[in-house]
């Protein structure tokens, strides 16, 4: 895995070495157009969207635990969030890594067993929200593109597969998500590693994310938590699109930043073991402007300013994750000091 993680990182850097010797000149440009007020506070204001962003999804996981939470705990809440998707900014396999993360940093308040259960439905509604926003994309891309009907049919196919695949994932989490996928690993390494216990704390788990589709009060919470991935995400990635292309004076209309924002999305969760997205998140943005009759090296530049966003939320999270590591450690040091005293 570390030789192919290698190998894609090597390929995601030349693609971006072949990107910048194409556009150079016209995407320092840009940038140069940006100017220093830009980096005073556009680009903080860029930034600050996704806060907003964070804390509306955060609300979207909050509404899937089945518990009073106070400002404060939302807040630690939002922090976990910060943290464990900053894993997925580094490295998108990583993704999985930074979900029980959020569990285990919350724990002090929510039941690790309530909070992985929670986590795992947000992820899934995750998926389903950004499957909502590729067939939003297609619906633009049918009016502001001359695109062939038999690719809008061969698109509009894919994502048909795409949610049938979604729609029978939720089905299994309403008997037994987790369980399903370890009996379909190899027998010998579910006999080696499972136990009696073991199981026992699977089924349980199994039966906390089962709980959200028990009756339309609780279904209510998974159609809420949907919105919050789906409008608050749509919203700020375009407001981020838009903002970028007209602070680097090109105008362009909204419905073009919506589509390149969803265009780019689509790409990169199609390519989504590339390594923080190296190269192909920044070539999806210049071929969806360019699909659209703007410069490519418009689309590199967008793409080099939401990756400096992205190592700013990144920087942000580890710091979160390396307190939150810090704080175990001193009340660990503070019990072991009760206990001496006592």
């Amino acid at each position: 895995m570390t030789r192919i993680k290698i190998a894609f990182i090597i390929v995601g850097i030349i693609i971006l070495l072949v990107l910048f010797r194409s556009f150079q000149a016209e995407t320092i440009e840009y940038l140069s157009r940006l100017g220093w007020e830009f980096w005073a506070w556009k680009f903080w204001l860029i930034v600050g969207i996704f806060l907003l962003n964070h804390i509306f999804l955060t609300y979207g996981w909050r509404v899937l635990v089945d518990r009073e939470i106070t400002f404060g705990q939302f807040v630690k809440m939002v922090f976990a969030r910060i943290g464990g998707d900053a894993t997925a900014a580094i490295n998108a396999l990583g993704a999985l890594a930074g979900e029980p993360l959020k569990a285990l940093f919350v724990r002090d308040f929510i039941p690790v067993k309530t909070a992985l259960a929670a986590v795992v439905l947000d992820r899934t509604i995750h998926t389903v929200a950004n499957v909502l926003l590729v067939l939003t994309g297609i619906f633009i891309a049918f009016f502001i593109l001359q695109i062939p009907f038999y690719v809008i049919a061969i698109t509009f196919l894919v994502f048909i597969i795409m949610l049938s695949f979604l729609v029978a994932l939720i089905i299994r989490q309403r008997t037994g998500i987790v369980e399903y996928l370890i009996t379909r690993s190899p027998e010998q390494l579910v006999a080696k590693i499972m136990s009696p216990s073991r199981w026992e704390k699977v089924r349980a788990l199994d039966e906390e994310i089962a709980l959200i589709f028990t009756s339309r009060d609780t279904m209510r919470h998974f159609y809420v938590s949907l919105a919050m991935h789906y409008f608050p995400v749509l919203a700020s990635g375009v407001l981020e699109v838009f903002l970028i292309i007209n602070f680097a004076g090109v105008n362009i209309p909204l419905h073009h930043a919506l589509f390149v924002y969803i265009f780019g999305l689509f790409l990169t969760s199609a390519i989504f073991f590339m390594p923080a997205n190296i190269g192909t998140s920044e070539g999806s943005f210049s071929l969806a402007l360019s699909l659209l009759g703007y410069s490519p090296a418009l689309g590199f530049s967008v793409g080099i300013i939401r990756r400096l966003r992205s190592f700013v939320w990144s920087a942000i999270g580890v710091l979160i994750l390396m307190y939150a590591g810090l704080l175990k450690k001193e009340v660990t040091n503070a019990e072991k000091t009760n206990l001496q005293n006592s």
